[in-house]
């Protein structure tokens, strides 16, 4: 559970980082406003100017939140789509076939139903609503879609490989704690490594290490409920006294928690770490040591040759430390 707190801690200096820059600090209306006028294309900007306008002229905490929720509801579903919108049905597509194999292990295990079960299933369906609206959010910035789906599928392709490909070896845990750390920390630094030094850029290679979290979870949850639906109740899976519908149930909650919860966390919080870092270290300034220049998200550029060197130099050391890994998983 040291995860989550990290990612609370994370976002809290985040947000006490971004307070400590000076300027008036906006209220929530005006963040989110702002934030949904970013998710517009180029030739509706006037439109968000109009709303950012309009929003200045409201007063009362409920109407301003009642208009910046109905502008940032507006801007989320507002056309063109593009590659934001094929990646968002694709998602949503992945959620929904999870969900089908969580009902169809319900139905045919027999697991029952109850208040608790009602509960959990708004729960998920929420979980999973969200994550395809940050998906698509994050998706339709700039550079951000293509890279932020192949870093996921990356990060989903390490947890596979490592955990074992068959549905009965991905389901057995990983008892080994210094493989569960090495492949939660690895990839998700190199990913935002890579996304920062790919995009030259720490805003966007942020975006892109969230984006990738959102897919390398989604795409894990589904193959987890998959397989728990296709091996169901064995008896390697269950404790002693435990029925069939105990085991699966318990089955199923362990995937659902690792693909909508664990693995997002641990793509997103380290990924954006690592790329804050990177952005941070490629961004100082000859002659000025400690001095920073990001004012724009961007990093100073480089040459191709080191950007290569660096990225391949990367993949080396992951792919060494990631054998090493799986010969500690054997």
């Amino acid at each position: 559970m040291f995860l989550p707190v990290v990612f609370v801690a994370g976002s809290l200096i985040a947000v006490l980082r971004r307070q400590a820059g000076g300027g008036p600090i906006p209220d929530g209306p005006a963040r989110i406003l702002a934030w949904a006028v970013g998710l517009l294309a180029a030739e509706r900007q006037e439109w968000g100017e109009a709303m950012a306008g309009e929003l200045d002229r409201i007063e009362g905490r409920a109407q301003r939140w009642r208009f910046a929720l109905g502008c940032a509801a507006a801007a989320v579903v507002m056309p063109p789509w593009g590659r934001a919108g094929a990646m968002v049905a694709t998602l949503a597509a992945v959620a929904s076939a999870g969900s089908g194999a969580v009902i169809y292990s319900y139905i045919h295990y027999g697991l029952g139903t109850s208040l608790w079960t009602w509960l959990w299933a708004v729960v998920l369906v929420a979980v999973l609503g969200g994550s395809c609206v940050a998906a698509g959010s994050l998706a339709r910035r700039p550079g951000v879609a293509g890279p932020g789906l192949a870093a996921g599928l990356a990060v989903a392709a390490v947890w596979l490989a490592v955990s074992g490909v068959t549905l009965t070896r991905f389901l057995q845990p990983i008892t080994h704690f210094t493989v569960v750390l090495a492949v939660t920390l690895l990839p998700s630094a190199a990913v935002g490594v890579a996304a920062s030094l790919w995009a030259r850029s720490a805003v966007a290679g942020r975006r892109i290490a969230r984006l990738a979290a959102v897919s390398a979870g989604l795409s894990l949850y589904l193959y987890g409920v998959v397989a728990v639906a296709v091996v169901g109740p064995r008896a390697e899976f269950s404790s002693p006294g435990w029925t069939s519908a105990a085991t699966v149930s318990d089955m199923l909650s362990s995937q659902i928690g690792f693909g909508l919860l664990f693995v997002p966390l641990a793509t997103a919080t380290v990924g954006w770490a690592a790329a804050s870092a990177t952005a941070r270290l490629c961004s100082r300034q000859p002659g000025q040591p400690g001095e920073l220049d990001l004012g724009d998200g961007s990093v100073a550029a480089a040459g191709r040759k080191p950007l290569r060197a660096a990225l391949v130099g990367g993949v080396v050391v992951v792919a060494a430390c990631l054998g090493f890994v799986g010969w500690l998983r054997i």
